[in-house]
């Protein structure tokens, strides 16, 4: 019985460790529900907390230009890509966690399927 028990507990413990890593990938520089992207590089000057909508937009629509560095807040079940041109083609980055130095002119939120 007692084997089972410890049996038991390291699969739980692992359980817990496997989910550690999603939750290390939020940045704490975008400590939101979603994703930021910035008007400075290094996470600086005006922060723009993307609203949860599919498609192709520019940074522009935003309140400034080229965005210079972007970071993952908190799951919400969908991906981040960054662009180097107005209409989503040129792909820089998916943002992972944190992209620190860019000049991204569009973004697209895309869902995660699952």
């Amino acid at each position: 019985m007692k084997r089972i028990a410890v049996v038991g507990a390291v699969v739980l413990a692992g359980g817990l460790l496997g989910a550690a890593p999603a939750s290390a990938a939020v940045s704490p520089h975008c400590q939101e529900d979603g994703y930021c992207l910035f008007s400075g590089t290094q996470f600086s000057g005006t922060k723009a907390v993307l609203p949860t909508s599919w498609g192709c937009y520019p940074v522009s629509s935003l309140g400034f230009g080229p965005a210079r560095s972007a970071a993952r807040g908190y799951g919400d079940g969908s991906a981040l890509a960054i662009y180097s041109d107005a209409n989503c083609a040129n792909r820089l980055a998916f943002v992972h966690d944190e992209v620190p130095a860019t000049t991204a002119l569009s973004y697209r939120l895309l869902p995660i399927p699952g």
